[in-house]
């Protein structure tokens, strides 16, 4: 029988937490006794080499996302979606700075923060929202391998936005993607948080079968990122963000299911109101209650994303 292994730690005590993944795929995920790293067993389920080229946006994510498949579209979406970690980002930077976004997508974040860089690249897989990227918004954007672009020690920032979870060897990966930084740069990666609160603080059967995708390998925690960027000598700051209000994590509690990527990060519930209705005193109502839960989920360290800021160790 074949052995498992955490390939953070290389434990071999694991604990299977299920075999049942997002749209009825299977694959077992275990969580590791040692770490705490919960992860997909990659031969567990068959992975499509060029999922990401072919596959990903058009067969899989459009799921919960329609408008995947049209790039102009999914760029306005996306660009209100990631607004929060843009402007994040942009506190960061002071306009000399030369950033790589890798994982770009559509060039939603990149265009949001292109004018507070000196320079400002794009890598991503998917042939259509390349083109997309470098023929209507004028951005450079490639899938050519970094190493046939790019000298090392070239950028002050790599920003990863939602990739890090996608990357089956994640060790290797960074070391590779270090060497692209400047003695002085950083590395920026969001993440979700697999202690989220619909995870860990609810009993939803619905999201945890959701939650568990077969394009997320891994599913990390404050402690275990901090693991593997020590593992490939990378140190930095994390921090443990909540990004979705109240009103989605009560969409889950009733309804059971995902709603659409704007609509979950809306504050406010899905009801009309009377014409009568005092709606700005509504608004700041939900906007007290959103701002007391996301505390009330920080402070109990059940925030959903993780945001990572690391730099070489000196």
């Amino acid at each position: 029988m074949r052995k498992v292994s955490c390939s953070l730690c290389a434990a071999c005590e694991l604990t299977l937490i299920t075999r049942k993944l997002r749209f009825d795929k299977a694959a077992d995920v275990y969580a590791c006794r040692s770490c705490g790293l919960t992860f997909l067993d990659q031969q567990s389920f068959a992975f499509p080499d060029d999922f990401y080229q072919k596959q990903y946006h058009q067969t899989y994510i459009t799921h919960i996302e329609p408008d995947a498949l049209n790039p102009p579209a999914y760029y306005e979406k996306m660009k209100l979606a990631v607004r929060p970690w843009s402007d994040k980002f942009r506190q960061m930077l002071t306009g000399n700075e030369v950033v790589l976004d890798i994982g770009c997508s559509t060039g939603h974040f990149m265009d949001l923060v292109k004018n507070k860089t000196h320079k400002i690249y794009g890598y991503e897989l998917n042939q259509k929202e390349v083109a997309f990227c470098r023929d209507v918004l004028g951005l450079e954007v490639s899938d050519r391998p970094l190493e046939q672009r790019f000298k090392e020690k070239t950028f002050d920032y790599i920003v990863m936005i939602y990739v890090l979870e996608h990357i089956a060897e994640p060790k290797n990966f960074l070391l590779f993607v270090k060497k692209f930084l400047k003695p002085s740069g950083k590395l920026v990666i969001l993440i979700p948080n697999a202690q989220d609160a619909l995870l860990n603080l609810f009993d939803i059967p619905e999201y945890r079968n959701f939650y568990y995708c077969i394009e997320h390998l891994f599913y990390y925690t404050p402690a275990t990122v901090k693991l593997l960027f020590d593992a490939v000598g990378l140190n930095g700051r994390i921090e443990v963000l909540q990004e979705y209000p109240l009103t989605n994590h009560l969409n889950w509690a009733y309804r059971r299911k995902p709603s659409d990527t704007l609509i979950s990060r809306k504050g406010l519930p899905d009801v009309v109101l009377s014409k009568m209705a005092d709606n700005e005193g509504w608004g700041r109502l939900w906007s007290s209650f959103n701002e007391q839960y996301k505390q009330f989920l920080k402070n109990n360290n059940y925030g959903d994303r993780i945001w990572c800021v690391f730099s070489k160790e000196v």
